[in-house]
């Protein structure tokens, strides 16, 4: 995730100059005529030689598993390390670039940003034989129905199916954002379903029953509990280096802990706490820091009247009555950074939050009390539910402690993952009353932009945010057309979230992961795994490879 240095990387570049064909992966035959924006997409490793796929990798996830992850056409944000097993898109996030060719071995986009056009991959296929056209193309985006879908529908004028391999969108607009929104990781429209055969099972078939084109084939499941899947040789970038990987619900941390230590585990997820350090310490365990996004607090329904959040100064005192420092030695040994932002500095155009541009928040519980009494709570208040995301209930005690210290009072709720997400996926609606606080992390990437349009303008799918300021703000940048003024203003909306609180940062999560000795390749090189820029799972799956 935040690779050694914490480097800014930039994988797509649309710039206000205009190209011929230029950033051509495999083939120098346009698709559009006229001039194009620039796009910088990196070309998909493909291998020539086939391995023959060995062993098995047993994955100790750290919440439940819903089987909707498995359906692209209904997104959910825990999904991605599904779809990365099952299914492939036509561009998406790899190690080399946050936008990398898949399925497509070409993709343009028009210089006023009306039309953009694909060209698949020769010979492609599902996982039953079946090929795999610009039909199935077609028809994935008319039937998603998960985030962003209707935004995405509406903006498109009509989908021209060229022939088996070229497609084209005209928009009826300019559309800036739209590779931000169909690469691979900004939403499941952009990955490729077959539909001949969710046609044949229906919703409900696909979901117990999931086949797609990606690099393993679904062998089982044990709803909410476990999935099982092996390696399909024929998938077109090379064979996985496993042959099997089953992905096991471990809710428990010690449970985690103790499968990696006994070998039941080869790879586990969400090591935290006192726990953590017992990681670091075995010399038969190696872990990857993995940094993902901050830690944030949401307020759904604050700007009502009656929500005692509404007043700016009770949530900058929930700011204060945080001791992140300490969290940061509980939860992660140390590791973790205190932070200013709601957005990973991994994502383009996000503002740091270490202090060089925005402040780290600080530890002021007296200061937090003085607010309160000023706000009119001197005797502080009790709020209905502090909802804290699966399984991190410790850090959300401790939080919760913070916060009763300086007179907020209320009691934890604890959700499991696929419930909490389907909750928060829904922003203010998703949770009653306005007496509420949300814990959230979203390592999403695509850009500070995306965050904003689905977390902090009044008509974002999961909003929580709705300000006359904010959504000004938002209507210029998406007139704009003009890449450096929509940075600017994307920027200038981060600053407005924080200062005034809406959303109040904690710190920056390194999502530890341990592997065992029987994990390949051995000593550090193992970190090459988790190389993916904004991946808070470690895909893609089809490298892994196991001492069989």
């Amino acid at each position: 995730m935040l690779k050694k240095a914490f480097a800014i990387l930039s994988g797509l570049t649309l710039t206000c100059g205009v190209a011929w064909g230029q950033g051509v992966p495999s083939t120098s035959r346009p698709i559009l005529s006229g001039p194009l924006a620039k796009l910088d997409i990196k070309d998909a490793q493909v291998e020539a030689g086939r391995g023959t796929p060995k062993g098995g990798l047993r994955i100790g996830l750290h919440f439940g598993i819903d089987p909707g992850w498995f359906d692209p056409l209904g997104y959910h944000g825990a999904a991605l390390q599904f779809f990365y097993l099952m299914h492939d898109a036509l561009i998406k996030p790899m190690p080399q670039g946050e936008f990398t060719y898949g399925l497509a071995e070409r993709a343009e986009m028009s210089a006023d940003y009306r039309r953009a056009a694909f060209r698949l991959r020769p010979g492609l296929k599902f996982q039953d034989g079946h090929p795999l056209t610009t039909a199935d193309v077609k028809w994935t985006y008319e039937n998603y129905r998960g985030l962003n879908f209707k935004y995405l529908q509406e903006k498109v004028e009509n989908i021209q199916v060229v022939d088996d391999r070229t497609i084209i969108f005209h928009f009826k607009g300019p559309f800036v954002d739209f590779l931000d929104l169909y690469n691979g990781s900004g939403s499941g429209i952009g990955w490729i379903v077959p539909r001949h055969y969710y046609e044949q099972v229906g919703k409900d078939g696909f979901k117990a029953r999931p086949m797609g084109a990606g690099p393993f084939k679904f062998v089982s499941q044990e709803v909410g509990v476990q999935v099982s899947v092996e390696a399909w040789d024929q998938y077109w970038r090379r064979a996985p280096g496993v042959k099997t990987i089953n992905v096991r619900a471990v809710r428990d941390l010690a449970a985690r802990m103790a499968g990696l230590e006994t070998g039941e585990l080869d790879l586990a997820y969400g090591m935290t706490g006192k726990l953590l350090q017992r990681v670091m310490a075995d010399p038969k365990l190696r872990w990857d820091p993995n940094y993902t996004s901050p830690w944030h607090l949401v307020f759904p329904g604050y700007n009502e009247p009656t929500s005692p959040f509404h007043d700016r100064r009770v949530r900058q005192a929930v700011s204060l009555a945080i001791n992140r420092s300490f969290l940061v030695k509980q939860e992660t040994q140390g590791i973790g950074k205190p932070w200013g932002n709601w957005i990973s500095l991994e994502t383009r155009d996000a503002l740091r939050g270490d202090g060089t541009e925005l402040p780290v928040p600080p530890y002021d519980p007296a200061r937090a009390k003085q607010l309160l009494a000023e706000a009119g709570y001197p005797n502080g208040f009790d709020f209905d539910w502090y909802v804290p995301f699966a399984p991190y209930f410790d850090m959300a005690e401790r939080i919760l402690t913070d916060l009763r210290a300086v007179g907020m009072r209320s009691k934890m709720q604890m959700l499991d993952a696929p419930v909490y997400m389907a909750q928060t996926s829904k922003g203010r609606r998703g949770f009653p009353g306005n007496r509420t606080i949300v814990q959230r992390i979203d390592p999403r990437p695509g850009g500070a932009k995306e965050l904003i349009r689905l977390y902090a303008v009044c008509a974002g799918q999961a909003s929580y945010i709705c300000e006359p300021r904010i959504e000004a703000l938002w209507a210029r940048h998406e007139a704009s057309i003009d890449v450096a003024e929509r940075d600017r203003l994307s920027k200038e909306i981060q600053r407005a979230i924080v200062e005034s609180h809406y959303l109040v940062p904690v710190y920056l999560q390194p999502f530890v992961h341990a592997v065992t000795q029987k994990v390949l390749p051995e000593g550090e090189a193992v970190h090459r795994y988790w190389d993916t820029l904004n991946a808070p799972f470690p895909w893609p799956w089809e490298v892994w490879e196991v001492k069989s």
